[in-house]
């Protein structure tokens, strides 16, 4: 063959090689940029209307859909059922004022300062969710019904429309204005103008019921009593001091002289009940009214209850074990959001970013103040690693500190100071540290301050297996002091200063609301 020949095919040949070799590399540079893209999660629906119902001291595992004996809740099981059910749903701190201030701002009480006890004021300064949520556009409304999240505490920011059910009379109400009966007739009432409003809206619903003392109404009062998972022979020692809780209770707890823990175990879950069978019917009016359509909702609660466990009856916030802890956290999206189980860790100051997305906001790697969006959770995809230097700029301007991958945070407790209960979690195993002895005494012993609870093992928190398992306790002790040493964040962001206007009184209806609550 010549070689003028040769050489032509040796030029076409490399030619051939080269444009095939381009053209690989422009596929896999296409292919790499659109990985990203690809690999993140759906956005929700910009402007969906956002649906937000919480029941005051709901405990999750009291919720048929949560595994309990009892059908407590075929509302709300229908609703997970359809939804994204959180299994492991985790407050960051067990009492209603410093659980909402939490939840509305995304921040942890060790940051926003509203620690330990009710009835304390948020500070005008702090970015609510409600006030992000107005100024973009959408109308505002809630219904809530203890005192301890109510104007006098500035929790109305950025609401158009606040009703506070202890300041309404019957009449206003059609019912005892506290029971689910009365927060639902009021929601119901607030629908359409929202609708007419031609905006998309943010409805805030917050039930009272099942808090002590747990008196549901004559219908529903006996309706788990002497059923087959009543237990007659467990007693309650009774005593003669009004506000005891631990091993045994006061009169201010006492219903009908009665002692069998089982009485008022089924007291408990009759209001749980008759709260799910209200949330019912404002679920049914709203799609009526085609509320519903292009809405997310979210159900959940500001803390659970002890029910006698370790010897604490009755009451929340005193103690960091998960019956006060975890909390159901379900959120649903008809023909958005696909039905599943999450079954790891997650903590409430996320919900705000959350809510925060679907409204069409666009935020910063997903995050808002501490929280980061779960949408990428809500769609069952793997959530996006924390962009690279989010620790070290957190410490340089004060901004969110670097999320901690499968762990949740929480305090508890009534000491001052800084000297409350910190929590760790992971899918397994939990860390408390218990500064003091009054509060060592009831959870690992007197001189005890760390004890790890194997959460899978022993739900109950019976035992502390730290000896067992020194490793994964020093593991979660580093990610303790990691996150309780982080930089402290400034949560008064708000430029305009917030929507609280002037220093307001407490009120007369809500300090006798607080006092029959027990706060006071």
């Amino acid at each position: 063959m010549p070689h003028t020949l040769v050489d032509s095919l040796r030029r076409r040949r490399a030619r051939l090689l080269l444009a095939l070799l381009v053209a690989t590399a422009a596929g896999t540079a296409a292919c790499t940029k659109q990985a990203p893209e690809a690999a993140g999660p759906a956005p929700l629906p910009a402007g969906s209307n956002i649906l937000l119902i919480t029941v005051d001291t709901l405990r999750a595992d009291h919720l048929s859909s949560y595994g309990y004996v009892r059908p407590t809740s075929p509302v709300l099981d229908a609703l997970a059922a359809e939804g994204v059910r959180f299994d492991q749903a985790q407050v960051q701190w067990p009492k209603t004022t410093p659980s909402f201030a939490s939840i509305f701002t995304a921040s942890y009480p060790k940051d926003n300062q509203i620690v330990r006890t009710a009835g304390q004021p948020v500070s005008c300064k702090f970015s609510m969710l409600a006030e992000e949520l107005k100024r973009r556009g959408y109308a505002t409304a809630a219904v809530v019904a203890n005192a301890a999240v109510g104007s006098d505490f500035y929790f109305d920011q950025g609401f158009d429309e606040f009703i506070e059910t202890w300041k309404l009379h019957e009449s206003q109400a059609g019912a005892d204005p506290n029971r689910a009966e009365a927060v639902t007739n009021l929601a119901i009432g607030q629908l359409d103008r929202l609708k007419a409003s031609g905006k998309p809206y943010f409805l805030w619903v917050h039930y009272l019921d099942p808090h002590a003392p747990y008196e549901p109404p004559p219908a529903w009062r006996d309706r788990f009593q002497n059923d087959a998972h009543f237990d007659a022979s467990v007693r309650i020692p009774l005593s003669d001091k009004p506000k005891q809780q631990m091993f045994g209770i006061g009169k201010e707890r006492m219903l009908d002289g009665r002692d069998e823990l089982a009485f008022y175990v089924a007291r408990y879950d009759a209001e749980i009940a008759y709260n799910d069978e209200q949330i019912g019917r404002l679920l049914t009016e709203m799609k009526t009214r085609g509320l519903l359509e292009k809405t997310l909702t979210a159900f959940t609660s500001d803390h659970g209850e002890s029910l006698g466990e370790h010897g604490y009856y009755f009451d929340h916030g005193r103690f960091s074990f998960q019956t006060c802890l975890r909390v159901p956290l379900i959120l649903h999206y008809p023909g958005v959001l696909a039905p599943r189980v999450d079954k790891e860790p997650v903590e409430l100051i996320h919900l705000a970013p959350t809510l925060l997305e679907a409204s069409g906001a666009e935020l910063p790697g997903g995050a808002w103040m501490q929280g980061r969006s779960l949408t990428a959770r809500l769609r069952g995809v793997p959530e996006p690693a924390a962009p690279a230097g989010d620790a070290a700029d957190a410490a340089k301007d004060g901004g969110r500190p670097a999320p901690a991958p499968g762990l949740a945070f929480a305090e508890a407790g009534w000491e001052t100071n800084n000297k409350w209960q910190k929590v760790v979690r992971d899918a397994r195993f939990k860390l408390i540290f218990a500064q003091t002895r009054p509060e060592q005494r009831f959870i690992g012993g007197e001189g005890v301050r760390f004890v790890l609870f194997d959460l899978v093992n022993d739900p109950g928190e019976t035992k502390n297996v730290l000896a067992e398992f020194p490793q994964d306790a020093e593991r979660l002790q580093r990610e303790l002091w990691k996150w309780d040493r982080a930089p402290r964040v400034d949560v008064e962001t708000d430029a305009e200063g917030g929507t609280c206007g002037e220093q307001r009184p407490v009120s007369k209806e809500t300090e006798d609301l607080l006092r029959s609550l027990g706060y006071l």
